[in-house]
């Protein structure tokens, strides 16, 4: 069974309310794949990303308590992944020109830009493959039905994907 997943974020400068996050961009999105996001039992292909690379990185909350309900991943930003740290207050909203994914963009009716890009081949060992992913959106509840809003989109392809 081999299956394509194509993992979609289009997210602006992550605020998180408990900011105690330490993230590390300068990882290349191969590196975060086989080292951070994959668990036993996968075999894992094809790794490709499109963005630019201050918009990928790893996080790890470390030994103090977030309210992500994971303690570490891959970080991906319409933005800088570095800006994902900061506080709630801080708004952080840089551009990176990578333009629109058209996946995303059928999800939305706003144009898509400075969408991050992360698609892989995987075949799972056994019947079952699961997935824990957190969605973090700056602009979330104060720009809902405004011009712009955050959008994030996990697309799993292949035979019997589900």
């Amino acid at each position: 069974m081999k299956n394509t997943l194509f993992f979609l974020m289009l997210i602006i400068g992550i605020g998180i309310s408990n900011a105690q996050i330490v993230v590390t961009q300068g990882i290349s999105p191969v590196s975060g794949v086989q080292n951070v996001l994959l668990g036993s039992g996968v075999t894992i292909s094809n790794i490709q990303y499109s963005g630019v690379a201050n918009s990928f990185g790893t996080f790890t909350t470390g030994s103090t308590p977030t309210n992500l309900g994971l303690t570490n991943g891959i970080v991906m930003s319409s933005g800088l992944v570095s800006e994902a740290a900061g506080a709630v207050s801080d708004f952080a909203s840089t551009s990176n020109g990578t333009g629109s994914d058209p996946q995303l963009a059928g999800l939305v009716t706003q144009d898509v830009e400075d969408a991050a890009v992360l698609e892989f081949d995987f075949i799972p060992l056994s019947d079952t493959v699961q997935f824990r992913y957190v969605f973090g959106s700056e602009e979330y509840p104060e720009f809902v039905g405004d011009s712009f809003n955050d959008a994030f989109g996990f697309f799993i392809s292949g035979p019997n994907p589900f």
